[in-house]
């Protein structure tokens, strides 16, 4: 039946469907719907997460921020090592002698605060980036202060006159308490007294991880780390050995990294 728009709410825009549902099982049936249908220009909105929202709209495809998360460790966990060891070998001077200008198990821990440092850091611009937030350029449609407080929306752009209709008439058939089309004006749809969610319209989360992501990763950090660590000893070997064997202080070539031991080589 038709009825005014809310008071607050903006006008929908031809080719714009836009619903709201009380119930969440009933949005998940009418994203199912449309999934089955092939539409796939949608929007929906929560005021709240819900795991089943990202199951049906993601397939079970983990989210992107995790190569943010991995990227930052990477990167805080090189950097960390590298400033504790650049740092030692350009004032090699500063320890006792006989120690380890690049000691790996003391270095390590700084090494690894600065790899939750900037893990935690990339993953949250991540998640923002990602998210489009903050958000100043949501379509009208999205901008229903309903869809923050107590109900959930659901969206389909780029609809013809025709598929227009037919997705209204899926969205009333999935439960939706108010339906308006860009084409035709503002519907509000009775909710069903009893929803019924179709059988398998709500996954759950896979259990099984993905083991092989998980050994290239692995792979990959260590091979890294491995680099950095060996390009720190190169760095070693080709500046600052030489540099303290100019300046007259005996140096062991049989030793790994050592401060001078303050003794002239004459």
């Amino acid at each position: 039946m038709s009825a005014a728009a809310h008071s607050d709410t903006p006008a929908v825009r031809t080719g714009t469907v836009k619903s709201v549902f009380a119930h969440l099982d009933c949005l998940v049936e009418g994203i199912d719907a449309l999934k089955r249908a092939g539409i796939r220009d949608i929007v929906v909105t929560a005021p709240l997460p819900r795991h089943e929202i990202e199951e049906m709209l993601y397939e079970g495809r983990p989210s992107p921020v995790r190569w943010f998360t991995l990227g930052g460790a990477l990167f805080g966990g090189i950097f960390g090592f590298a400033l504790c060891s650049l740092t030692h070998l350009n004032w090699a001077m500063i320890i006792p002698a006989g120690k380890p200008l690049v000691s790996i198990p003391t270095f390590m821990v700084i090494a690894f605060e600065s790899t939750v440092l900037w893990g935690c850091l990339s993953t949250l611009v991540g998640m923002m980036l990602l998210a489009r937030l903050p958000a100043h350029d949501l379509q009208v449609e999205a901008t229903d202060p309903r869809f923050s407080d107590d109900v959930f929306g659901l969206i389909v752009n780029n609809l013809g006159k025709k598929q227009a209709a037919k997705v209204t008439d899926m969205l009333n058939g999935a439960g939706a308490i108010e339906v308006e089309n860009g084409y035709d004006g503002h519907v509000v749809a009775p909710a069903p007294e009893t929803p019924v969610i179709p059988p398998g319209a709500v996954a759950a989360e896979p259990d099984d991880p993905n083991t092989g992501m998980l050994v290239k990763i692995t792979v990959a950090a260590t091979v890294i780390i491995l680099a950095s660590v060996i390009g720190v000893g190169i760095f070693f070997q080709q500046t600052v050995k030489g540099l303290l064997n100019d300046a007259g202080y005996s140096y062991s070539t049989t030793e790994q990294a050592v401060a001078p031991d303050n003794r002239p080589n004459k």
